[in-house]
C-alpha cells in the first residue's frame, strides 16, 4: 500500500479528476460523507471535521458540523454546546487566511482576542494532537471550514502538499453545495412544528433536549423529524437541517 506521503504527491491530475467524478456521481451527502472519510485514511488523518457555513447575508441560523469522527467526545460536545464556532479565532482567521494551515501555526494577528477565545484555545490544545484546518468557498459566499487530524506526530507535508489537499475539499465542498441546493417538491412544505424543531437541531441540541424544549416526547420529535426527512429527500436530522436552512425553510434566532 502507498504511504500517505506518496499519495499526497500524486493528488493533482488523474487522482483529483477521479476524486472529482466520484463526488459528482454522489447523489446523497452520506455518500459524499464516506468519500471524504475514505480520502482522509489515505492522506493518514485520524479524525476530520467538516463544518459547513451559511451563506454571506443569508440570515441562516449557524452552520453545522456534517463530518466529526474521530476527535474527542468531550471536545465535540463542548464545541457544540458553547457555539465555539463564533468564537474560536483559528477558525476565524483560517476563513479569511484562504490556505491550509497547521493547527499550531500562528495567524497574523488581526485583534485583540476576548477572554472566552483565549480560554477556547487554551482548552482545545489540551484535548489535541497536531493537524491541518483550511477554508472552502462556495456559492453566495457559502463557506466551509475543514479541520484534519494528525494525531501527536506531525505529517512532513510541504506547502505545495497542504494546497492539493485543500483542492480535494474544495472539489468535495463545491458538491456539498449542490446537493444541498437541489430543488425539492414545490407542493410539499414543511410544517410549522418541523420547522421548529429542524431549527433547533441547527442550534445543535439533541432529540431529547427538543423534546424537553418543545414540552412533547422524545417519539414525537423523532416523528417530525422522519417526516421532514421524507420531504427534503435526506436520511438524517443534520442533512436535513442543513438542506431546510439553505431553502430558506427554518426561523432564525
Amino acid at each position: 500500500m502507498q504511504s500517505s506521503r506518496t499519495f499526497v504527491r500524486s493528488l493533482p491530475g488523474e487522482l483529483l479528476n477521479d476524486f472529482k467524478e466520484s463526488a459528482l456521481a454522489c447523489e446523497k451527502i452520506a455518500h459524499l460523507n464516506l468519500l471524504c472519510l475514505r480520502f482522509a485514511l489515505r492522506i493518514g488523518a485520524d479524525a476530520i471535521a467538516y463544518h459547513h457555513l451559511p451563506s454571506i447575508g443569508s440570515g441562516e441560523p449557524i452552520g453545522l458540523n456534517i463530518i466529526c469522527v474521530g476527535f474527542p467526545a468531550d471536545l465535540v460536545s463542548h464545541f457544540k454546546d458553547n457555539r465555539v464556532v463564533q468564537i474560536d479565532p483559528t477558525i476565524q482567521e483560517t476563513l479569511s487566511g484562504g490556505k491550509a494551515r497547521w493547527w499550531d501555526e500562528p495567524a497574523p494577528p488581526r485583534r485583540r482576542m476576548s477572554k472566552a477565545e483565549r480560554e477556547y484555545l487554551e482548552y482545545a490544545a489540551s484535548k489535541v494532537g497536531t493537524g491541518l484546518h483550511f477554508p472552502t468557498y462556495g456559492p453566495n459566499g457559502r463557506q466551509g471550514y475543514v479541520s484534519i487530524g494528525f494525531g501527536p506526530k506531525k505529517p512532513d507535508f510541504s506547502e505545495a502538499e497542504m494546497a492539493n489537499i485543500q483542492l480535494y475539499g474544495q472539489v468535495a465542498h463545491q458538491r456539498y453545495c449542490q446537493l444541498l441546493q437541489e430543488p425539492v417538491n414545490p407542493n410539499v412544505s414543511l410544517s410549522p412544528r418541523e420547522r421548529e424543531v429542524l431549527s433547533w437541531v441547527a442550534e445543535g441540541k439533541s432529540n431529547g433536549v427538543i423534546a424537553d424544549i418543545l414540552q412533547v416526547s422524545e417519539t414525537s420529535v423523532i416523528t417530525y423529524l422522519e417526516r421532514a426527512f421524507r420531504k427534503l429527500d435526506v436520511d438524517n436530522r443534520v442533512t436535513a437541517a442543513l438542506r431546510a436552512s439553505s431553502l430558506g425553510e427554518l426561523r432564525h434566532r
